[in-house]
Order: C-alpha cells, then sequence, then structure tokens
C-alpha cells in the first residue's frame, strides 16, 4: 500500500510538470520581440546572425514555482537557407526538462521589391526528462524503492512550420511540435504520460505613426490536447531603441514589458500578474505573478533589417 501511494504521488507529480512544459512552450514571455523562440522560421526576420537569452520564474496553479531559461542562436547560409539551434531548460517541482532543437531554414522570395518572404523550417529535437525520487519521498533505507536518486529518460522529436512577414511590417507563422507522440512512465511501465502535438500560430502588424516611432499590435496561441491558449498585446516603439508594451494572457492576466536596445545589444523586462488563478482552465501554465530577461545580441547590426 505504501509503495502505492508513492507511486501514485510521483504519477500526480510527473503529470502536472508535463502539462506545464507541454503548453508552457508557447506562451514566451518576449513573444513580441523574439517570436522566434517558438518559430524558428521567423529568425529569418533579422537578416545577420544574432544570438537571445531569455530567463525567468513564475508560480503555477499547483503553487510551484517554475524557472526557466533559453539559448537561441540563428543565421543565414547563403542561398536562401539558414539554420537556427535552441536550447531550453525548465524545472517546475520535481521534475524538469531540458532540449535542443536544431532547425533548417529555406526561404522563398515572394515579393522581392516589398522583403516578403515565406521561410520553411524542419527542426530535430533531442531532450532529456528528469523525476527527482529523493524529494518526492521520506527515503526507508527498509524499502528499496525508496533509496532516492534521480530518473532519466532521453526524447527525440520534430518539428515543422512556416512564416510569412514582410520586414518591419508584419509577420504570420504556424509551426507543429512534438510530431512524434512522447511518453514519460517514471516509477511504472504501464503508465505513460502522453506529450501530444503543440500547434503554435504567430502573428503581429506594425503601425508606422510618425518618423521617429511606431505601434506593433501582436497576439500569438497554441492549441495541445484540447488545450487552447492564447495571449495578445500593443508596444509603442521609439526611434527603433525603446519599446514599451502590454498586453493580456488568457487565464486573466496582464502583461507589461519594456526594453531598450544599445546599438548591437537589446535588453527587456517583462512581468505579468493575475489575482485569478486556475490550473484546469489555463492548462496548468501561468498563474499569479510571473517575469522574465532578456537579451538579444545582433552582429553586423548595421546590416539588420530589423
Amino acid at each position: 500500500m505504501k509503495k502505492l501511494i508513492i507511486i501514485s504521488i510521483a504519477i500526480l507529480t510527473v503529470n502536472f510538470a508535463q502539462a506545464q512544459f507541454q503548453t508552457g512552450i508557447n506562451q514566451g514571455s518576449f513573444q513580441n520581440i523574439a517570436p522566434e523562440l517558438e518559430n524558428p522560421a521567423l529568425s529569418m526576420n533579422i537578416s545577420v546572425p544574432q544570438i537571445n537569452f531569455m530567463a525567468g520564474t513564475r508560480i503555477d496553479g499547483f503553487n510551484n514555482r517554475p524557472a526557466f531559461q533559453s539559448l537561441f542562436f540563428s543565421s543565414s547560409l547563403g542561398n536562401k537557407t539558414g539554420a537556427a539551434m535552441h536550447i531550453s531548460h525548465e524545472k517546475a517541482g520535481l521534475s524538469s526538462t531540458v532540449k535542443a532543437d536544431i532547425s533548417f531554414l529555406y526561404t522563398l522570395d515572394i515579393a522581392p521589391e516589398d522583403a516578403k518572404k515565406i521561410v520553411f523550417h524542419g527542426s530535430a529535437s533531442l531532450g532529456q526528462n528528469s523525476f527527482n525520487i529523493h524529494d518526492a519521498v521520506v527515503n526507508d533505507i527498509g524499502d528499496p524503492l525508496l533509496t532516492g536518486g534521480t530518473i532519466n529518460q532521453p526524447t527525440v522529436n520534430a518539428a515543422a512550420g512556416l512564416a510569412f512577414f514582410s520586414q518591419n511590417t508584419f509577420y504570420a507563422g504556424i509551426s507543429a511540435a512534438q510530431l512524434l507522440p512522447t511518453k514519460s512512465s517514471f516509477l511504472n511501465d504501464l503508465w505513460g504520460n502522453e506529450a501530444k502535438m503543440l500547434l503554435t500560430f504567430q502573428g503581429a502588424y506594425q503601425f508606422s505613426l510618425n518618423e521617429y516611432s511606431s505601434l506593433q499590435a501582436w497576439a500569438n496561441g497554441a492549441l495541445s490536447n484540447g488545450i487552447l491558449a492564447y495571449q495578445a498585446g500593443v508596444d509603442f516603439k521609439y526611434r527603433k531603441v525603446f519599446w514599451v508594451g502590454a498586453g493580456y494572457r488568457d487565464n486573466s492576466s496582464l502583461i507589461f514589458n519594456a526594453g531598450v536596445t544599445a546599438q548591437s545589444f537589446s535588453f527587456g523586462y517583462s512581468i505579468s500578474y493575475s489575482s485569478w488563478a486556475d490550473a484546469v482552465s489555463n492548462g496548468a501554465t501561468y498563474a499569479t505573478i510571473s517575469n522574465a530577461l532578456f537579451v538579444r545580441k545582433v552582429f553586423n547590426e548595421r546590416k539588420s533589417d530589423r
């Protein structure tokens, strides 16, 4: 009976964490500034090599405090091709996941005079899910199941998508991740926590106010395992060196962000707050307060179109 209870706790814990990872992928804190973190095809909106770093924390509907980090690099390879790599890590409760996505990009010019392009991406994903038994139970030297330690499970997956954009005007993208079903069966081979396909959607349009400033309206969403999540907002940009914005996330939270660009570097901060937290309705992705920092380095910035 004791073992059954322990296994049940472990299953619930991993299931909750998997739900956070599954639907949390699309809810990037800087979707307005770096949509390529969710759809690598959008990285070609910057015509020169770039590297992004993002890190933050949040409180989810199960009172865990997940922490996440993300590192993204992209570059054109010439002949209308490009490549991108996205390394991400997230720890929630007793579980953690680390993943590396490697993407190949191909650009199709449809209106060169207006800088309109369609970019396709195909991605391979390598990852590892981990579950910490030591923190899940009280060790009992008389029970070999309770000796603690960490269980690791490697994962392999694939993703594909496309993006349509006109530089400095608009973009729209759709991407499908986790094309291969992945199961986590920690402590119980008869039970599988399947991570199903994740569809993401991104879009934005920039309105020119005058020669110095512009207004960008943006939105993104995702659908996975019957859970739909979305967020939208508006940013004010001044001389391409400063932005400030606000938005709304579907768990009734407000998003505020601001940033500055200094030569080839961009720095941003984002915070969201909700006084309402329903883990079932929002897919266990975000509740109460979340915040994140963002840094981008653009190489050969004088040639960049963004």
